[in-house]
């Protein structure tokens, strides 16, 4: 700033010398001329006092224009400062440039890889309206043979109707045979030697009459396939000087005892009153028995009356 000051008054010292130089150069043809005449000489005076009234006007000028360029200097300080604030802001600027640049870069990338991935998944499209296409074309297929198939099933509906209605007529006829039937069972040992016995019921596993099968020879148990009035027999022998203690249970209830000693048979012949689905068992009580298997025991049952 101290340069663009010197700069100025050099400028304007160079124009006073000038400005005086003129008027010493004027103030001489002026002299010359004084000789003259009085005209020329109030003239010149005239011009005298115009040039010192103009040097004033200049002069005044001068102090105007040095508070411009004072104004002048500090706008151009405040311009330079601003220049530096600037251009700092202009290295952040090419910093978001670049890094706005690696960001376009990268996304030019990315849009590389996704227009690759668009044209795979178009041809994934591509094929998946082809297997569209081929699935409707199956479907309609299908739909053909789901009404062929409908007609079928409609027809074996009116086939499964027919049969179970002659399965109802079988049923009830069934039904009217079995309340015909008069249920009786005679059932033996297999075994043939002494069997040593503990608290456990009998099975006579040797059948030789089962009409209306309610005898179980895997269990024991006679269940009731028809109710009525019964006649239930048991027979068992002993063994040689031992006792041996069986019940008639129904129901899991004793009904009579049947005893043995010595060789002897235990037995019973009696009528039971019997609902369908009861269960008769024989049970043996005691323990340290035997009983004589074979044809020697025996368990039974037949239907009397309703």
């Amino acid at each position: 700033m101290t340069y663009v000051l010197l700069f100025i008054n050099a400028i304007v010292v160079a124009l006073m010398a000038k400005y005086v130089y003129d008027n010493e150069r004027r103030f001489g043809e002026i002299s010359a001329k004084l000789d003259r005449t009085a005209v020329v000489e109030a003239q010149m005076a005239l011009d005298i006092s115009k040039n010192e009234k103009r040097l004033e006007e200049f002069l005044n000028e001068l102090k105007y224009d040095r508070t411009v360029v004072a104004q002048m200097v500090q706008d151009i300080s405040n311009n330079v400062k601003r220049i530096g604030e600037i251009s700092a802001e202009q290295k952040k600027d090419q910093s978001v440039v670049a890094q706005m640049a690696l960001i376009i870069s990268k996304n030019e990338k990315r849009i590389g890889e996704i227009s690759a991935e668009q044209k795979k998944d178009q041809s994934v499209v591509a094929q998946m309206v082809l297997d569209i296409s081929k699935n409707e074309k199956r479907i309609g297929e299908i739909s053909a043979e789901q009404k062929k198939d409908q007609s079928v099933v409609a027809q074996m509906t009116l086939a499964i109707s027919k049969i179970e209605k002659r399965t109802e007529e079988i049923s009830a006829k069934l039904k009217n045979d079995q309340s015909e039937i008069r249920p009786a069972f005679t059932a033996y040992f297999k075994n043939g030697g002494y069997m040593n016995l503990g608290h456990q019921k009998l099975i006579f596993d040797s059948v030789q009459l089962n009409v209306g099968g309610g005898y179980n020879p895997g269990t024991g148990y006679f269940t009731v396939p028809r109710a009525g009035l019964y006649l239930v027999s048991c027979k068992v022998r002993s063994n040689h000087r031992t006792h041996l203690h069986v019940y008639l249970m129904k129901n899991d209830k004793r009904v009579v005892l049947g005893y043995g000693e010595n060789y002897n048979e235990g037995s019973f012949s009696i009528p039971v009153q019997v609902a369908k689905g009861d269960r008769l068992v024989i049970h043996h009580g005691t323990t340290g028995e035997s009983v004589e298997g074979g044809l020697s025991s025996f368990f039974s049952a037949v239907f009397i009356s309703d």
